[in-house]
């Protein structure tokens, strides 16, 4: 027997729950979870059909709580062993959990669930959602546990609160990093989006601890929500965990941290200022939870590479290649002045994206914007159109731009390679959107793609002729 929110993977036996989802209704395939064997139906809204003999029918208030609460229970309540991180916020929450699950393991063996994969040690399983399901997320936190673990690090996304995923998972740590404009296309305002991040904090127990970015516009409003023990990091304001003495290298960078009056330096292979912010959240989560500060400083010394997220493509070329998951306004600013700084004199900016269809369409101009003030020629392509035409998408990018130079070309292979056949010495070249994703979203729904970074991987080797 086990719980199913799908009636497609229904087995005799198994206990359906009827959720409504953006899409569709569970309650339309209460029947055929019935004719598929299913014990028990519960459900909140009136059937559409009639209830099958020898099925158990309960109707509850709500089915989202009915089952965060089931889950809990039935595998043995994970969550509660465990000792939780969750990481929130527009950018960093792929970064800075992946490097909470190394520098904790450092202690204990901590595992990681989010959009790259769901890890543990040298175990990776291929990730479903940003944050997975109620029943995947308990299912594999079970696992966790089961195999050795003492503690996971989870991106927490806005969809994930607002639609109850999380509302059963015991978290210890709340991590902040960030607002920027995304996802507007569901919640339609800033505000809206910004009250479901506050789900986390707001539900986070009294003795958990809430680690907020001090240099967030959103910081008052963060701590004011919250009844847990606040803890605040950053590099511009005062705080309890902050970066100073800053030196950017082209492949490293090293700061001291002041930590309440102590002081220690730090070097690590983490580039640009975004991800000191994402280095230093991961510090104050790990020292707050008991990690030594000597091993946090040696763990932070190299972090292994977070696939797709400023993985640097290295065949012995002369130009750089970087890619990246940045896919709104503000993580391409972000990006593109990292890339600026680390172009030399004479040297161009060169950047390959597209945007999501079906989505946010007023950030599409604001990309091209950005693209104006830093790039020195855009390849637009597609990215996730769904049932949009990339060049119309392409078209509403184009209305940020005034004079760069740019090219639309359908295929995003086919962009990639000819950015890269056309890169010059000194050139830097940024991909992004899509990062390590294996898979695009089309006209038919969810397509393989070999990734961003395999993708230009084989097109530097193709021009270097490996």
């Amino acid at each position: 027997m086990k719980i199913c929110i799908d009636s497609r993977k229904v087995e005799p036996g198994d206990i359906f729950y009827c959720l409504e989802g953006v899409v569709t209704d569970g309650h339309k395939f209460a029947d055929m979870a019935a004719e598929k064997g299913a014990s028990v139906i519960v459900y909140q809204n009136d059937l559409p059909t009639e209830e099958r003999d020898g099925v158990a029918y309960i109707r509850v208030k709500d089915t989202v709580a009915a089952l965060n609460e089931a889950c809990d229970s039935f595998y043995g309540h994970p969550s509660h062993k465990l000792k939780m991180f969750g990481v929130t916020g527009t950018n960093g929450k792929s970064t800075i959990t992946n490097i909470i699950a190394q520098i904790y393991s450092r202690k204990e063996l901590c595992g990681y669930i989010g959009t790259i994969n769901m890890k543990l040690g040298n175990v990776v399983k291929a990730p479903d959602l940003t944050t997975p399901d109620c029943v995947t997320m308990h299912t594999v936190l079970k696992q966790m546990w089961d195999e050795g673990a003492k503690a996971a690090a989870i991106e927490v996304s806005a969809h994930g609160l607002s639609r109850g995923r999380v509302d059963s998972v015991d978290f210890d740590y709340a991590i902040f990093t960030n607002l920027t404009q995304d996802h507007l296309d569901y919640y339609h305002t800033m505000s809206n989006y910004f009250e479901a991040k506050q789900l986390l904090f707001k539900h986070l127990k009294p003795e958990g601890c809430a680690i907020l970015n001090r240099d967030s516009t959103t910081f008052e409003a963060l701590k004011a929500c919250t009844k847990a023990r606040v803890i605040t990091y950053g590099i511009y304001e005062e705080c309890d965990y902050r970066a100073e003495e800053i030196v950017y290298g082209e492949d490293y960078t090293s700061f001291v941290l002041n930590h309440n009056g102590e002081k220690t330096a730090f070097k690590t292979n983490m580039t640009a200022e975004y991800n000191i912010y994402n280095m230093v959240a991961a510090i104050a989560a790990c020292f707050e939870a008991g990690v030594p500060m000597e091993d946090i400083v040696a763990g932070a010394e190299f972090i292994e590479q977070i696939p797709g997220r400023m993985e640097r493509v290295d065949e012995g070329q002369k130009f750089r290649v970087i890619v990246d998951y940045a896919h709104t306004p503000d993580g391409f600013e972000k990006i593109f002045q990292y890339g600026k700084n680390i172009t030399p004199e004479g040297g161009k900016l060169l950047g390959v994206f597209g945007c999501a269809g079906g989505r946010d369409t007023n950030k599409r101009p604001k990309m091209g914007a950005m693209a104006q003030k830093y790039l020195d020629k855009a390849f637009l392509t597609s990215q996730d159109i769904r049932d949009e035409d990339p060049e119309d998408i392409a078209n509403q990018i184009r209305g940020g731009f005034t004079e760069l130079e740019n090219v639309f070309i359908r295929d995003r292979k086919e962009a990639i390679e000819t950015a890269i056949a056309e890169a010059g010495d000194e050139d830097t070249i940024l991909i992004l959107g899509k990062g390590d994703e294996a898979y695009l979203y089309g006209t038919k729904g969810r397509e393989p793609w070999m990734g961003d970074n395999n993708c230009a991987r084989e097109a530097v080797k193709m021009r270097m002729g490996k």
